[in-house]
């Protein structure tokens, strides 16, 4: 009688084993997700009537739909190919011109960046008391070139001059908008405004000269005329007095002095001696309206040259006493004055003479303290003295009053 080989250890029979329906069951809902076998609820029972070579290659295909095989999402619509506003855009008034400034639009409004070239408007409207009717006219156009990579968009630029509006009047401010158009001309949203007050401006001084003084720079300019206004807008005025280094790049404000109670000049105290600046006044409008309140730059006046030396010497020192001093060893006469206050003051010189004759300096070095002893005296003689102070230049002032004293004879 034949005898059946023994099964090896580790292998199933798959063809002498009937298939686990409840395990088919279980493996096609979850581990088969294909559409092609996911028909219908029976694809199970299907299953158990095939043979195991068939059994087999479900396997496989079980195993690459787990592996690979995914249901695909939805298409998307493409893309609307409208820029996304313009949000923050400002408007700097100077003289009659204004200058806005923005960051241009880098995507779309639905999050794509732009791919195809488009327009950014500029446009503007006057505006007169605080009704909300605009009406905006385009005034000049930027191209809205493509994005191409990620990130902040670029920082652009445009002008517009006002001198027509301001000459005829009437409106108050002036409203800006950035429209950016995709190629399609479409746009997207409200984009934010920005506006300018059309107060009057101040007209620059013609004239504007610089000089040195003891102090420092005296800059002086034109007397003001303030300008006509017509507007329901409060106006005061003012100048920004501006200095610069020459050579320099970044301006500094000396002072902001009141137009209408401020004389013509004022001495700049903060500067360095022996450097060349350049001095100009800014004139400037202050408006109101109700609570909200600015300022206007008007245009500069012309620029001035000038070099801050300092030809100007010290104050005569003053207080000057002598007195002999005897001591065991030596004698001498003893010098003393009032200090100078002058912050670049370098020292002192001592003069001193006898009789008729000129006077001469004792001091090889400058005095550095209002004090000095005088070791080089003879008895019975009178000698007179004299103090002068001397600047970091080397400016000397006059000699202060003489004093003198009488060496005693032995």
């Amino acid at each position: 009688m034949p005898t059946r080989e023994p099964r090896k250890a580790g292998f199933e029979d798959f063809g002498n084993r009937q298939p686990d329906k409840i395990s088919i069951r279980i493996f096609m809902a979850i581990a088969i997700p294909h559409a092609l076998l996911c028909k219908n609820a029976n694809t199970a029972q299907g299953f158990q009537s095939r043979g195991p070579g068939f059994h087999a290659a479900i396997l496989i295909l079980a195993l690459s739909a787990l592996l690979g095989c995914g249901v695909p999402g939805a298409p998307l619509p493409p893309s609307a190919e409208i820029p996304k506003v313009v949000g923050d855009l400002k408007a700097q008034r100077k003289g009659a011109t204004v200058t806005l400034t923005w960051t241009t639009p880098t995507e779309t409004s639905d999050g794509e960046l732009i791919r195809k070239p488009g327009k950014m408007l500029v446009q503007r409207a006057l505006r007169s008391g605080p009704g909300p009717d605009l009406q905006f006219q385009t005034i000049s156009e930027l191209p809205l070139k493509p994005t191409l990579s990620e990130g902040r968009g670029d920082q652009a630029t445009a002008r517009d001059t006002l001198t027509e509006a301001l000459r005829s009047g009437g409106a108050e401010f002036a409203v800006y908008s950035i429209l950016a158009q995709g190629r399609n001309g479409k746009s997207f949203g409200l984009p934010n405004r920005a506006s300018v007050s059309l107060a009057p401006d101040l007209a620059p001084p013609h004239k504007v000269s610089a000089n040195s003084v003891p102090a420092g720079i005296m800059i002086s300019w034109d007397e003001f005329v303030p300008p006509e206004n017509h507007l329901r807008l409060q106006t005061q005025y003012a100048y920004k007095v501006m200095r610069r280094l020459l050579g320099a790049n970044e301006a500094v404000l000396v002072k902001q002095v009141d137009a209408a109670n401020q004389g013509m000049s004022l001495v700049d105290t903060g500067i360095e001696w022996e450097k060349t600046y350049q001095y100009w006044i800014t004139p400037v409008t202050l408006w109101q309206d109700g609570n909200h309140k600015g300022e206007i730059e008007g245009d500069d006046s012309p620029t001035v040259d000038v070099l801050a030396h300092d030809s100007f010497p010290p104050a005569s020192p003053a207080g000057l006493q002598a007195v002999y001093s005897a001591m065991p060893q030596n004698s001498f006469i003893d010098l003393t004055w009032t200090a100078n206050t002058e912050p670049d003051l370098a020292g002192y010189n001592v003069y001193r003479h006898s009789g008729n004759g000129p006077p001469v300096k004792i001091n090889s070095e400058l005095v550095k303290t209002p004090r000095f002893p005088d070791p080089n005296i003879q008895p019975g003689m009178k000698y007179f003295y004299s103090v002068t102070a001397v600047d970091l230049r080397g400016n000397e002032s006059g000699k202060s009053e003489e004093t003198s004293e009488t060496v005693p004879k032995d």
